[in-house]
């Protein structure tokens, strides 16, 4: 059973902020230097995903209709968001889609990042200095 199907997303989406939560805490040092590449390739395997959930989450909000998905809007307006569902549904869109270019060109950037971390001759243990 695929997650839409079960309608985890929520419950997947809570885990991947911890897990995130968890990672920046961790990441403060890289005790075994040499984890780096590694730690580096699975974030920008993770970012590649993140990007797809906003281009995903974009054509869904895209595709919504009112009446089917929503009914109109709350009445509280935000400044610069169209008080119609349709509009609100375009705004959300719109800034989902640039989400997903910046997660993309994030990831590209990760991804430059390993390779340029992939000629280092890292130590598996940091060395003391005297």
């Amino acid at each position: 059973m695929s997650a839409n199907e079960d309608g985890s997303q929520i419950k997947i989406a809570d885990e991947l902020a911890g897990l995130a939560r968890s990672l920046a805490h961790a990441t403060r040092t890289v005790p075994r230097p040499s984890d780096s590449y590694e730690l580096l390739g699975a974030l920008q395997i993770a970012q590649q995903s993140l990007a797809q959930v906003c281009t995903q989450l974009a054509t869904w909000h895209r595709d919504a209709v009112e009446g089917t998905h929503c009914s109109g809007t709350d009445g509280h307006g935000l400044y610069g968001v169209p008080a119609t569902a349709a509009g609100a549904s375009e705004q959300v869109t719109l800034l989902l889609k640039i989400a997903a270019a910046s997660a993309a060109e994030t990831a590209d950037l990760v991804g430059k990042a390993q390779a340029a971390n992939g000629v280092v001759c890292w130590f598996d243990e940091v060395k003391e200095t005297a």
